[in-house]
């Protein structure tokens, strides 16, 4: 296996590294662990969040920190110098992309424990102390390989982190700060003054990563094509026209589109175990005629919610019509932790968003309430 250490690198580079690692493997190429810090905090949404939900765009521009979308799912966090971020890429093989997780997933639990903090893997992609998490994972198919990434969690700054996000109030920002002080945790807050330095920690997680691969370590560098195509993605993530073009389609889920007579547009999210499942629908006489699927979890194609929504496209706006499509695509894909039926809840829950902003029930556009 090979590391590559790059110390801290701009905040683009951090981000786009492991994309261009794993955009140019090859099929035989050996394993490649990364591990880098960036130089200032950055916001990075997951593949499948609409980030003009997600983000708070004017204190993030007001404060320089920069918003990202990356190609892995998971939700929007904000990612700093207090966190050495590992990027574990390997040729796509045979065996299943959750199974390689799961085992993956020992190797920086291994190293949080050998540090004297008792971390363990909480399924579908948390590492916990207790009721504590002490970082977030992700895992994607690029190209021909697949991408397994994760933290070290040295520090966080819970209070940037509150105001990075879009919430609905103040009261709701004062309660996911009092949350997040209390369902997180970090090194710095385990160990005080017994944390071990950057070099002495990642030399810890690169010895899990290599016991638990069965691979022998070896220090390297990215090649020349690995450089290229990492320079292509600190543009592509970055860039504000993909970063809020979800699917192409962020432009007309935005309350305030004058939308023509007979078209309406619906939104509705609901809680899963593998994460927050957001549906937002637009009907047009009565049927559907687009839908965006999104949430903070992890898919498996990339593209696979995309296709479930290509799926229902047509249908009338009536659940007996959308759900049994609706169900047929989902069999057809993996998302830990979330089923057809979370997404119909979501569905259920809809509400209409009028060209004026102001919120009326789904059941008030058609009559029918979608949803078991």
């Amino acid at each position: 296996m090979r590391h590559v250490d790059l110390g801290t690198v701009s905040r683009p580079l951090s981000q786009a590294v492991y994309h261009g690692v794993a955009h140019t493997m090859a099929a035989g190429d050996e394993p490649t662990l990364i591990t880098v810090s960036p130089d200032g905090p950055y916001v990075c949404v997951g593949y499948h969040q609409v980030a003009s939900r997600e983000v708070n765009r004017d204190y993030c521009a007001a404060h320089d920190i920069p918003v990202a979308r990356r190609m892995v799912g998971g939700g929007a966090v904000l990612l700093d110098h207090d966190q050495v971020f590992w990027h574990l890429i390997l040729p796509r093989g045979s065996e299943p992309v959750q199974a390689v997780y799961d085992r993956c997933l020992g190797a920086p639990v291994d190293a949080y424990r050998r540090m004297g903090i008792a971390a363990e893997h909480r399924p579908v992609n948390d590492i916990v102390v207790g009721a504590q998490k002490i970082g977030g994972t992700g895992a994607v198919t690029l190209e021909g390989a697949l991408a397994i990434v994760g933290s070290l969690m040295f520090d966080f700054d819970v209070d940037t982190m509150t105001r990075v996000l879009a919430v609905p109030s103040e009261k709701f920002r004062d309660k996911m700060q009092s949350s997040l002080r209390d369902y997180m945790t970090t090194m710095r807050a385990q160990l005080g003054s017994a944390m071990p330095s950057r070099p002495e920690a990642v030399a810890l997680l690169v010895d899990a990563f290599g016991e638990r691969l069965g691979e022998p370590v070896h220090s390297g560098v990215l090649t020349t094509a690995e450089e290229a195509a990492t320079r292509h993605y600190a543009e592509l993530l970055f860039d504000p026209a993909f970063v809020y073009a979800y699917g192409s389609t962020e432009g007309w889920v935005q309350a305030g589109v004058k939308i023509r007579e007979g078209v309406r547009l619906y939104e509705g999210v609901a809680k899963a175990p593998g994460g927050l499942v957001r549906v937002i629908v637009r009907e047009c006489d009565g049927r559907v005629d687009d839908v965006l699927l999104a949430g903070d979890f992890l898919v498996e194609p990339r593209d696979g919610l995309a296709r479930v929504a290509e799926a229902v496209v047509g249908s009338p706006m009536l659940p007996e019509a959308y759900l049994p499509r609706l169900e047929r695509a989902w069999a057809t894909i993996s998302v830990p932790g979330v089923t057809a039926a979370d997404v119909g809840r979501a569905w259920a829950q809809a509400v209409a968003i009028d060209p004026t902003g102001v919120l009326e029930p789904h059941r008030a556009a058609g009559g029918a309430r979608a949803g078991p």
